[in-house]
């Protein structure tokens, strides 16, 4: 090959290299809102564990008000067990709103939560909170959450607009 070719053929290679195909951002934010609102069906409904661990990363952290951080799939799975197993936990929540990125290959989700769990003596109490939960599109496809965080919000008479 020509000397002066080189170049121009390792610039052209650097130019492909990076050329990806546009992402539909409107697309791929549709895509994730579905996504969490499938979570949050499967998990309402006391799904099967594995099957609700799956929508996290297998690096995944899980922070949660008071407690210690959750990091990883078998202590994910150890968290989402534990709590299947606790009479009367229920646990819901509803996506507000998410973002993507330009790229498409990460996002958020954020919204409302609400969780009904015994009290020290064994009442059922209700609180609401707000989440946000941090998602990257695996290789294949799919969207996995790798962080998942919430709070306890105030009572929604005293709560003003998210």
């Amino acid at each position: 090959m020509p000397r002066f070719l080189s170049p121009i053929a390792a610039g052209l290679l650097v130019l492909l290299a990076g050329c990806r195909p546009p992402v539909d951002v409107t697309a791929a934010t549709l895509d994730l809102l579905r996504t969490d609102q499938a979570w949050a069906t499967l998990v309402a409904a006391n799904g099967p564990v594995d099957s609700i661990v799956a929508y996290w990363t297998t690096d995944a952290r899980v922070i949660l008000p008071g407690q210690p951080v959750i990091v990883g799939t078998a202590a994910i799975r150890q968290m989402v067990a534990g709590m299947q197993a606790i009479p009367g936990l229920h646990i819901s929540w509803a996506p507000d709103s998410a973002v993507v990125s330009p790229g498409g290959d990460f996002g958020y989700t954020y919204g409302m939560n609400r969780i009904t769990a015994p009290d020290s003596t064994g009442n059922l109490r209700t609180s609401e909170g707000r989440y946000i939960t941090v998602w990257r599109r695996e290789a294949n496809g799919p969207w996995r959450c790798t962080f998942d965080i919430s709070n306890e919000g105030p009572p929604a008479t005293e709560r003003g607009t998210n």
